[in-house]
Formats: structure tokens, sequence, C-alpha cells
């Protein structure tokens, strides 16, 4: 990541001359290079909001195909992101101790302590929940689709409270920002301000779709480098092969985990 204003902006220029046409479709994949990596930048204050919006004016006039002028507009989407989460905080500051959303104010999380450290350490026995801790830990950063899958995972498939992914989250990045990271928990947790309250990513499809060759895990489980690709990515790995490659077998079933969130929500919604 860039440090200092001339760092930045020097990252900033080569964002904008050299990715930012394919950041629509590259952004979402985390082995690819296809995002700004300027979020502690502007975190930090070392480049401004305003001079990262007139550098996408510019590299909108440059454009040379939709493919590029999407990849702006995409850009652009996601900064009003995060100018929506700072506005979220500054009228509602009570978002930085609880949810937004009513039900979610009592919902019986089952917050259990050892599933949440096995979250933490990477143990999940999930390979792209392991691979995207395993990068938070080690760089303090984590590319942003794998922070939504890793947040959707530790809230709807081990039922844990969202605050404590929040907390952990703004213990370890380096472009920790309260506002951002409140915002993007309650996004994945289903509790905050969305006109779709009830999401639930699949981390098996999610690997599929996103990590399809498994670079991305591999790169950071480097223990199943030579695991083979289909098995690494079903996530349907046996017993014996996990014993083989020292890697736990998975702590909870997706699909038993999905069901019992949405009885859990209807629950809260009802009463």
């Amino acid at each position: 990541m860039p440090v200092g204003e001339r760092q930045s902006l020097t990252q900033l220029e080569i964002f904008t001359e050299n990715v930012i046409d394919n950041y629509d479709g590259d952004r979402n994949f985390p082995a690819v290079e296809g995002t700004s990596r300027l979020s502690a930048a502007l975190k930090f204050g070392t480049v401004g909001i305003r001079t990262v919006w007139q550098a996408t004016e510019l590299a909108l006039k440059n454009c040379r195909s939709e493919e590029a002028e999407q990849g702006v507009k995409t850009w652009r989407q996601e900064l009003a992101w995060r100018e929506f989460y700072q506005h979220c905080l500054f009228f509602f500051p009570e978002l930085a101790q609880g949810s937004y959303r009513d039900e979610f104010k009592n919902f019986p999380w089952e917050n259990d302590e050892e599933k949440y450290q096995a979250w933490c350490d990477a143990r999940t026995g999930y390979p792209i929940i392991d691979a995207a801790m395993r990068q938070l830990n080690e760089t303090g950063w984590m590319h942003n689709r794998c922070r939504m899958i890793v947040a959707s995972f530790l809230t709807k498939d081990l039922i844990i409270d969202w605050r404590w992914g929040e907390k952990y989250f703004m213990q370890k990045l380096v472009d920790g920002d309260l506002s951002a990271n409140n915002g993007g928990w309650q996004w994945s947790a289903s509790s905050g301000m969305d006109p779709k309250p009830l999401r639930i990513f699949n981390p098996y499809t999610q690997a599929q779709k996103f990590d399809k060759d498994g670079d991305y895990i591999r790169k950071w489980l480097p223990e199943l480098q030579t695991l083979d690709t289909k098995v690494l990515l079903t996530g349907k790995i046996p017993s014996l092969i996990c014993k083989q490659y020292d890697y736990p077998e998975p702590i909870v079933e997706h699909a038993v985990q999905q069901r019992e969130f949405k009885r859990l929500y209807k629950l809260v919604r009802e009463s």
C-alpha cells in the first residue's frame, strides 16, 4: 500500500491510467490486482477525496470504450458508498454501538467463542474464508469481495454478533475506518440501511465464481497448494485428506446454518 502523499498520488495515477478501465470486472477477483489499494491513503488523508474524484473526471474523459467508462463509473459508486457511510454515522451516531434495524437489536446470536476464534485464526475448514483471514492477519488488508464473504460467514453461518467481527477488523486493518467498517459489517449482517435486508453468501459458490482456479486460496493457504482445484473449491475435502494436509474439517455445515439463521431471523421479525 502507498505511504505518504507522493506515493498515494503516484498510486492514484497508476490506477486511473492503467487499471480502472477493467475495474468493473476485475474488482471482484481477489487474485487479480484490480482495485485501487487507496483505502488506507483515504483513511489517513494522504490523498483527499476531492483529488480522487477529480482524477476520475479525467479518466472518464480519456475512456476509449464502454467497458472503460463502466469501470470509472463503478469505482465512483464505491467512493460514494464510502461517503454514504460517513453520512450515516454522522446523522445516526448510535450505529457505532449497535444495529440500525430494530429486529437486530435483540437478535439471539449464538456467539460461540471457539468458533469465533477459529474464524479469527483462519481455521474454519472453508478455504476461501481461511485464505481471506490469513491475508488479513498477515498483511493488515483484505480484498473487498473477501470482506463480504467472511462477514457473511461469521454472522450467517456461525451466527455470531457482527460487532465481534467489526471489532476484529478494526484491530487488524491498516485501512480500518469506523464508518466504512461499520457500514460494511451492517450491510453483510443485514442489520443496517439496505433495501435488501437479508442476503447470505455461500462460501463455496463464492469461491467457485471469484477464484475459479484457486489462485487466491493457494497463495494464502500454501499447505493446500497441491490439492485438486475441484476439491479445493467445492470444500468437500475428505477427513483423511484434511489430516494429510494439516487442514481442519469444516466447523459448521453451511446449509444447516443457513436454515437456522433464517429461522431466527423470521422469529425476531414476527415477535
